[in-house]
């Protein structure tokens, strides 16, 4: 039954959006036609030209790299038009070809200085995608506030056998934390006619309570697989097979280890859509005597255990500058202590919104991304520490909008702001906590 719904639910979403989006986008496909046609007829007039190319690359229209190319041979000294082809070059993974035309627009002097900031910006991620061997990461440090640092019931109340109860600690406890957050990536192009890459992948966070070190948290985590290219089979086809690990403390003792192996499939259609289905199996191991609060081996969420996670990705390029990212994932964790034995279902996404910075000397767009996240988990059966006659089942709804605003080409500010509410249909597990993130940040 809950399949029909959302089926059904998908169906309507497509007739109402795919209908609405068909009739808002045929005015501005009859002026592309136009557009297309006078710049056939008139090459060097560059105003129409211009427009064509701004409006083909709202549009995704791909044509626009032609119209481009059209242009430069009748003036091949035009900056601006360097400038675009090189970016529409990136934008489908040509990236010689886009390091070449943006080289070329610098030395143009019809550019301006925000322009060539621009350019000298994004020229060494560029180039970089044009080596076998390429690294880049990302590192944050900052601030975080909760309203509700230990995530406890906001009422106070506990379940103990089914009895509710008032708590030795009443209400939430609000604290304040540095963090500290760093990304890095490593692609090594194999260099065949496939263009399979070894992709790894590494994280690292850690947080620093100022009035609950109890709640001390520090993860890191490595994956590793070659993504293979199946363009025999279908354009735009790869397959992702990969191994992954990960270990976690809690108040500074080690808390919970795993193990994962997987495979995604990535689909791309055009230069628009992405689509990334997946599988993966994960091994947990919990050191519940690690983690703080009392009874954790027979309440926590997460227990010893496998994982085994069906999940469908996506992106889809609405505009040059919005783009809306999803993703659904079905789990089922088979615990050692069966009711511990869960089901559970998340479905999230996020609108990337890019816009100019406030000056012009800023060389990147900053992105503002509103975001939603839903997760049910399900027990299969009761906790008799809890509650002898209910299977516990939480519903978790996650708010947020997150900023990210570069202000040179290696550094900036980013931060979100989140609200998470918790209900449970187990008093001691209905909560809400509200944070507020920020702090400098720096790519490399």
């Amino acid at each position: 039954m809950k399949e029909k719904k959302i089926s059904a639910l998908a169906l309507a979403a497509w007739v109402l959006f795919g209908t609405a989006g068909a009739s808002a986008q045929s005015e501005p496909n009859a002026e592309l036609e136009r557009l297309a046609a006078h710049v056939r007829t008139h090459p060097s007039d560059y105003e129409q030209t211009y427009a064509y190319i701004r409006l083909a690359t709202e549009l995704h229209d791909e044509a626009a790299i032609g119209a481009l190319e059209r242009l430069l041979m009748y003036n091949p000294e035009l900056g601006r038009a360097r400038e675009q082809l090189g970016f529409l070059y990136a934008r489908i993974g040509a990236y010689q070809s886009a390091v070449f035309n943006l080289r070329a627009a610098l030395k143009s002097p019809d550019l301006d200085a925000a322009q060539k900031a621009r350019i000298e910006a994004q020229l060494p991620d560029l180039e970089m995608q044009t080596k076998a061997s390429r690294f880049s990461g990302s590192l944050q440090i900052g601030v975080r506030t909760q309203s509700n640092a230990a995530y406890l019931p906001s009422s106070g109340l506990y379940d103990v056998g089914g009895v509710q109860t008032l708590g030795g600690v009443t209400g939430r406890q609000s604290d304040a934390n540095t963090f500290e957050h760093a990304q890095i990536t490593h692609d090594y192009d194999l260099q065949n006619q496939r263009g399979d890459v070894i992709e790894t992948r590494g994280l690292a966070y850690a947080t620093q309570q100022f009035a609950l070190p109890q709640y001390n948290v520090a993860l890191f985590s490595v994956s590793v697989g070659p993504r293979l290219g199946l363009a025999e089979i279908a354009p735009g086809l790869t397959v992702k097979p990969y191994v992954a690990g990960s270990a976690s403390l809690v108040g500074n003792l080690n808390y919970l280890n795993t193990g994962s192996a997987g495979v995604s499939l990535r689909q791309t259609f055009g230069g628009r859509l992405v689509l990334e289905p997946g599988f993966e199996w994960t091994r947990l191991w919990v050191n519940s005597a690690s983690s703080p609060g009392s009874n954790t081996q027979t309440v926590a969420t997460i227990a010893t255990g496998d994982v085994f996670t069906g999940s469908l990705g996506g992106s889809l390029r609405i505009f040059d500058n919005i783009r809306l990212e999803g993703r659904a994932a079905f789990s089922r964790a088979e615990a050692y202590v069966a009711t511990q034995a869960t089901s559970q279902f998340d479905v999230q996404a996020m609108l990337r919104v890019e816009v100019d910075p406030p000056l012009a000397e800023m060389p990147r767009r900053w992105t503002i991304a509103p975001y939603a996240r839903f997760t049910q988990i399900a027990f299969d059966i009761a906790n008799p520490v809890l509650d002898p006659f209910r299977a516990r089942r939480d519903d978790a709804w996650v708010y947020g909008l997150a900023l990210d605003a570069p202000i040179t080409a290696q550094l900036g500010v980013s931060g979100h702001l989140e609200f998470l509410r918790n209900d449970s249909n187990i008093s001691s597990f209905k909560m809400q906590n509200v944070s507020l993130t920020f702090g400098p940040t720096a790519r490399f």
